[in-house]
C-alpha cells in the first residue's frame, strides 16, 4: 500500500475487493463497457502485474483508477493505461498524485521507464514528467505499435512482400501527411514514457 497523506491514499484494488464495483462504476462513466468485460479487466489485478492501482479519499470513496502491465519486449518497463480520476474531482492535482503514486509502485519493483498511450493528454503527462517516444509494442494491447523506426520499417517491407497489391494511389492535391506517414504508421495517439530515477 502506497501511502499520499492523511487525505488520499493509494492501494492495489486485489488487496481491497469491495472496491471493484465502485471502480467498475468509475471506468464505466469515461468509456463504457459491459459489467461484464469490465469486472474480468478489473479482477486480474494482483501483485506480480497487472495491477489496479485506485486512488481513494478517507472515507474509502473511489477517486481514480490506473492499470500497470509489464512490457515483455522492453526490459524494467510498463504500461500505464486507463488513468481516470472521478469528474467531480478533476482539476485538484489527484491525477498527479495518482501518477506519483503509481511510479513510486513499480519503481519499488525496479521498473525504470513507464511507457503510455495518450490522445488528448498529452499537455497532463507532459506537465509530468513524460516525453513523447516512438511508437512501442504493449503485449496484449489492441493497438498497432512498433518499438522504433527501424523495426516499423522492417515489418512494414515484410508485410508489403507478403502482399503487393500495387502501388498506393498518389496523394491528393494539397495534402498534408500525417507526423508518423515515412514511417508507414499513421497514428492519432500519442505515445509517452518517463524514465525513473
Amino acid at each position: 500500500m502506497t501511502t499520499i497523506d492523511k487525505e488520499y491514499r493509494i492501494l492495489p484494488l486485489h488487496k481491497r475487493p469491495d472496491l471493484i464495483p465502485d471502480c467498475c462504476a468509475l471506468l464505466n462513466s469515461e468509456w463504457p463497457r459491459s459489467e461484464t468485460a469490465r469486472l474480468k479487466f478489473l479482477n486480474i489485478s494482483c501483485d506480480e502485474f497487472p495491477t489496479c492501482l485506485v486512488l481513494i479519499d478517507k472515507n474509502d470513496r473511489v477517486l481514480g483508477h490506473c492499470k500497470i502491465s509489464l512490457i515483455s519486449r522492453l526490459r524494467h518497463s510498463c504500461f500505464i493505461q486507463s488513468v481516470i480520476i472521478d469528474y467531480q474531482c478533476r482539476s485538484q492535482g489527484l491525477g498527479s498524485r495518482l501518477l506519483r503514486g503509481a511510479e513510486g509502485y513499480v519503481s519499488k519493483k525496479g521498473i525504470k521507464n513507464v511507457y503510455l498511450i495518450t490522445k488528448g493528454q498529452e499537455v497532463f503527462y507532459l506537465k509530468n514528467g513524460y516525453k513523447i517516444c516512438d511508437p512501442f509494442k504493449a503485449s496484449g494491447i489492441n493497438d498497432v505499435v512498433y518499438s522504433n523506426a527501424a523495426f516499423t520499417k522492417a515489418k512494414l517491407k515484410e508485410k508489403s512482400m507478403q502482399c503487393s497489391c500495387g502501388p498506393p494511389p498518389p496523394p491528393m492535391p494539397n495534402f498534408q501527411m500525417p507526423k508518423f506517414y515515412d514511417l508507414g504508421v499513421i497514428t492519432h495517439r500519442t505515445h509517452m514514457v518517463k524514465k525513473l530515477s
